[in-house]
């Protein structure tokens, strides 16, 4: 599986680097988004829902909690709480919380410096 993440997003990345800590069986691939959004590369890619929402790549394309889900069914750790997200995703409880979630992240454009993008502060 390939994820998509937006790497201006300090949550998503602290997200991505734990996904990438307790993946053990070495499935996931993260793909910062930033760096692919101009890229001729999964032209199929969503560019503007990726933005908004995680994407990922196993067959097909995912979106926001179906990614999370995908992700975390594949990391042994959370096995365990396999029921629980199977009732988010099907309840469609997960997908609003996410979204919750997603429209308050702050995005902090790390290419800046203090002079270079004063007008997005």
């Amino acid at each position: 599986m390939i994820i998509f993440y937006d790497n201006w997003c300090p949550k998503c990345s602290r997200f991505v680097k734990l996904v990438k800590n307790l993946d053990w069986l070495s499935l996931i691939q993260e793909k910062p988004l930033r760096d692919f959004l101009s890229s001729p590369y999964f032209p199929k890619l969503d560019r503007k829902l990726a933005l908004r929402q995680m994407a990922s790549y196993n067959g097909s394309w995912h979106y926001g909690f179906q990614s999370i889900y995908l992700i975390l069914i594949s990391l042994p750790v959370f096995w365990l709480f396999i029921p629980v997200l199977y009732l988010l995703k099907v309840s469609g409880l997960g997908q609003f919380l996410y979204i919750q979630l997603a429209v308050k992240r702050k995005i902090i454009p790390f290419h800046c410096d203090d002079k270079s993008c004063e007008i997005l502060f």
